[in-house]
């Protein structure tokens, strides 16, 4: 061969390499890296790099998982090329790497967790996928035989896709908020009221009982089978018939009041909770539906990950750090303020019980079905710091049999300690009870049952252990020598939903997760004996109305001819009935009202940037405006993010009556799961039950409904978070 031929070959030799050649032992030759520019893997590429730039930009925590879809799919190419082949496709790689990297940029940007804490985590999920990246790319450079390149790049690719796909199990998808702040005005209103008010001899302490997924008739007094026989001053309970005895419960009522007709704003848990802590529907706060745990778990089925898409809208994981709620109001006015059991509405940050004004906690962050189901106790010490340390595991709390002894006894413990430093206290008692699992220790054999057979033993238990709590404050004299702590504690009990698997709803319709009545109307006592509760001489005779069906004029006085639902409410010859429609957000208001945060004119002090939806209930519940009073135009039933429904008082042939109409609802007949009603229209005083629909008889009262839904909706959609500009 001449001179001429050798450098020929040389050329074609240098021709044929278009990636980076390897050299083998035995003369052979191969491509390693192809470098080829295919129209697949150009536009792959394309596609992962505008992908990053958008979730850059947006800040969305489910774009995370799409991307590292988008890598594990670069993953399988690369393994499968390698395979088939024995090369790499560069602009291939290349995309794999850009999804890698770009979501460590983007945790980097959008993390919720401290730059810190977001910057050593990524980077150890990340590195093992760079590093195994980089292998296939460089290790031409250092294997020269072809078959152990090929088996090392093939093993390499393969645990390339095998990172991506553990990356989804650990990724953390804490991320901050992308929704409109109202922090300015949360922090202005909050300093207001700290210059403003402070704790006065007169003013309550305050004790809100909370029950989880309680029905309407499970407690005694308010029992559809407990015998009535009139009394002096009124008809009195004989509840030997009732299914559940709960005298302890049924006593705040005594000298107190009962509301007939009381709502929950959301069929679950977690909006509920959110509305009775700020005031508002939990649509304004984006809590739409059951917060689950954030904690990072490498179960690929955690709610984390793929099963919770509620945690996806507009990355809020629970209740919004510049929401405000009464416990932050009352703290900022001096009170000492606690909250023990379920908190359910956040597990980290800004979500968390000591960052929505409470100063102790003792209890789950999380539903007593969950996975972790762990105890924590959180307190912030003096100068502001953050403590939290865990006191009962998941482990320890498969038994959940001890339950309402432990959270009572933190309880008695939160109240004494109040007093003994003489402080004004708010006190949030958020029982898990009779949430399902369902445990009951009324035996004090220390093991309980998880079947439901024990439903009626764990309510009366925690009535039973309510019981201690009602004895101390009233057997404990108030510091201000004016009686003792009962008659200066607002006591409030209520549930945050209808019942789930068990429980009694009366004649209503539906249950837990329905915006049926069954759903959402909730069981309510209220006492505060120096507070005027249940003390004026107002009766359910007399209405005042909200809207009057021809002409929309100003409120006027009505005989109120059709009763709801009172036959079957048991009372106490001193308890007075509220017959009007409330929902539990008006909480916030009212409980503002009685412990002092008002203006001059005697209307609760509110903040002014935000629609509070909820109206004081002060005058009802004194009795010093008729029982009937309505105080709301309208009531929205809310279930995850959409307006089912709208209860509105209509005057019909002079006489107000309570109409309820759905455009659409799904039944909750299981027979037929999959029907859709429509254009439903219940008159509540006449029909409780909401067995038939009128919408036919009278379809002016159907339109005039329809159109307060749609204007609702509307509102929703333009100004969601409520706010005042």
């Amino acid at each position: 061969m001449n001179e001429f031929d050798e450098n020929n070959v040389q050329v074609q030799n240098d021709e044929a390499q278009t990636a980076d050649n390897v050299e083998s032992v035995d003369g052979k030759k191969f491509v390693h890296i192809d470098k080829s520019k295919r129209i697949f893997d150009i536009v792959y590429l394309a596609l992962c790099s505008a992908f990053m730039l958008v979730m850059w930009c947006t800040g969305y925590n489910f774009l995370p998982l799409v991307a590292d879809i988008l890598a594990i799919v670069a993953g399988v190419f690369i393994f499968a090329r390698m395979l088939a082949k024995s090369n790499v496709g560069l602009y291939m790689w290349i995309s794999y790497m850009v999804c890698i990297c770009g979501l460590f940029v983007f945790f980097l940007i959008w993390g919720a967790e401290s730059f810190g804490k977001n910057l050593w985590y990524n980077f150890v999920i990340v590195l093992f996928p760079v590093l195994l990246a980089t292998l296939v790319y460089l290790a031409d450079k250092f294997i020269a035989k072809k078959a152990a390149l090929k088996v090392t790049c093939a093993v390499c690719a393969f645990l390339m896709v095998g990172t991506a796909i553990v990356y989804v199990f650990f990724m953390n998808l804490r991320c901050r908020p992308t929704v409109e702040s109202l922090q300015a005005g949360h922090d202005d209103y909050l300093a207001s009221v700290k210059n403003k008010y402070n704790t006065k001899n007169d003013s309550p302490n305050v004790l809100v009982i909370l029950m989880d997924d309680m029905a309407y008739s499970d407690i005694s007094a308010y029992s559809y089978l407990a015998s009535k026989v009139n009394g002096e001053g009124g008809t009195v309970t004989d509840s030997v018939n009732a299914t559940i005895n709960t005298p302890n419960i049924d006593s705040i009522a005594d000298g107190g009041i009962m509301m007939d007709n009381f709502y929950s704003a959301s069929p679950v848990c977690s909006p509920s909770r959110f509305s009775i802590l700020t005031g508002r529907y939990s649509s304004r706060g984006y809590l739409d539906n059951v917060v689950f745990p954030s904690d990072i778990q490498s179960n690929p089925w955690s709610p984390t990950h793929f099963l919770n898409p509620y945690q996806f809208l507009n990355n809020v994981d629970g209740i919004l750090g510049d929401e405000i709620t009464f416990a932050e109001v009352l703290q900022a006015a001096g009170y000492n303020t606690g909250c023990i059991g379920k908190w359910n509405l956040g597990d980290y940050g800004e979500y968390l019980p000591t960052s929505q004004g409470f100063d102790y906690f003792y209890g789950s962050y999380y539903v007593n079905d969950m996975t972790p189901y762990n105890w924590v106790e959180d307190y912030v010490d003096e100068s502001g710091n953050f403590h939290s340390k865990e006191v009962r595991t998941h482990k320890e709390n498969l038994d959940q049999s001890e339950s309402t002894r432990l959270l009572t006894a933190q309880m008695l413990n939160f109240i004494s300690s109040s007093v003994e430093n003489d402080e004004k206290f708010l006190a949030y008692y958020t029982t898990p009870w009779p949430h399902y699992p369902i445990y009951s220790d009324n035996s004090g054999s220390g093991k309980g049952n998880t079947s439901d057979d024990t439903y009626v033993q764990c309510i009366e238990e925690f009535d039973k252990y309510l019981g201690d709590i009602l004895n101390y404050l009233k057997n404990t004299p108030d510091p201000s020598g004016n009686g003792s702590l009962y008659d200066n504690t607002l006591v409030v009990f209520t549930s945050d939903n209808g019942p789930g698997r068990e429980g009694v709803t009366g004649d209503m319709r539906g249950r837990k997760n329905t915006t049926f009545e069954g759903g959402m109307k909730v069981p309510m006592l209220v006492s505060y004996p120096n507070g005027g509760v249940g003390s004026g001489d107002a009766i359910a005779t007399e209405t005042y109305n909200y809207y009057q069906w021809e002409n929309n004029s100003e409120p006027t006085s009505q005989e109120n001819v059709a009763s709801k639902v009172k036959s079957s409410v048991a009372t106490s010859a001193t308890t007075k009935h509220i017959d009007a429609s409330s929902m539990n957000f008006d909480l916030f208001n009212t409980i503002l009202s009685y412990c002092g945060i008002t203006n001059a004119d005697g209307s609760v002090y509110l903040p002014s940037d935000r629609i509070i939806d909820g109206v004081d209930l002060t005058s009802l519940w004194n009795c010093t405006v008729p029982t009937s009073t309505r105080v709301h135009k309208k009531l929205f039933y809310l279930k995850k993010g959409k307006c089912q429904a709208v209860q509105m008082a209509v005057e019909l042939d002079g006489t107000t009556y309570d109409f309820k109409y759905y455009d659409s609802v799904r039944t909750e007949n299981s027979a037929f799961i999959d029907q859709v009603y429509k254009n439903y229209l219940f008159n509540l005083d006449t029909d409780p039950a909401e067995g038939y629909s009128v919408s036919k008889t009278y379809p002016e009262i159907a339109s005039t409904l329809l159109s307060e839904l749609k204007a609702f909706r509307k509102e929703m959609k333009t100004n969601r978070r409520g706010i005042i500009k």
